[in-house]
């Protein structure tokens, strides 16, 4: 049985010192609670509203040694919890949007940059390249995509065929396309038979409206926990990793699955 618990943060536009403040803080909460994960929004260690900050996104980008990373990392090995930070990465001259996962002894085991880029993302973060890993982990094996990457089917059947058993999905999502939020999340659980679990920030930037609305499906698509909207909380879910063997007799779709396309 795994525990996650997703993190449904407001994040202080600009702000990284007090954001990484506030993370610190909910790490050591979820790992209190018992807690096997813990993931955070897209971008929050400097929000999302990129009409607001602009070039200054690309000022807040941050390396392995940046202050988000290194405090992130120090709080996984004092709190024995995996964390999952996604935020703005430099790597030499580029700036991606990403996720940054790392282990319950601190160690950072990957770095995902966003595969598919929403509007004005495309100004100023780089593409990805399709690097769908799965981490094996002591409570089962996860994926991560980000946000837009939840639009594309491609993205978590590469992962469930790569044996996620949980696909997390770290989001800023707005409310001017909240049916889509309510769409792809369990239909991405049900046509790959996994744990789908979405954490999406809350919050208001300019004219910008983050709902929350945090939740987590089984891989039937049915709806097993719920954050409540526009609030900052921690969600906890415990998730039976053990089910989908018997989920996929009824529902076989990775099976039967053609490879002749």
């Amino acid at each position: 049985m795994a525990k996650i618990a997703l993190a449904q943060f407001d994040s202080i536009l600009a702000n990284v010192e007090a954001n990484v403040k506030k993370m610190v803080s909910m790490i050591a909460l979820a790992a209190k609670d018992g807690a096997d994960i813990i993931v955070f929004p897209e971008l929050f260690t400097t929000g999302y509203n990129l009409d607001l900050m602009e070039d200054k996104i690309l000022e807040m980008a941050e390396d392995r040694n940046g202050p988000a990373i290194l405090s992130a990392c120090k709080a996984a090995v004092e709190n024995e919890i995996w964390v999952i930070a996604p935020l703005a990465y430099r790597d030499g001259e580029k700036i991606y949007n990403s996720a940054v996962i790392i282990n319950s002894v601190g160690n950072i085991v990957n770095i995902y940059h966003k595969n598919n880029l929403w509007d004005k993302e495309q100004k100023y973060f780089g593409y990805g390249c399709h690097d769908y890993r799965v981490y094996d982990a002591p409570f089962g094996k996860f994926g991560v995509i980000v946000c837009y990457d939840v639009d594309f089917p491609e993205t978590s059947r590469t992962l469930a065929m790569a044996g996620a058993e949980i696909i997390f999905v770290p989001a800023a999502w707005a409310t001017t396309h909240r049916n889509l939020w309510d769409i792809f999340l369990p239909s991405r659980a049900l046509e790959n038979t996994v744990f789908v679990a979405g954490v999406n920030r809350t919050g208001v930037e300019g004219d910008v409206i983050y709902f929350g609305d945090s939740k987590v499906f089984d891989p039937t698509g049915e709806l097993i926990a719920r954050a409540g909207e526009n609030t900052e909380e921690i969600l906890y879910c415990d998730i039976d990793i053990s089910s989908i063997p018997e989920i996929r007799k009824d529902f076989p779709y990775l099976k039967e699955l053609r490879k002749d396309y």
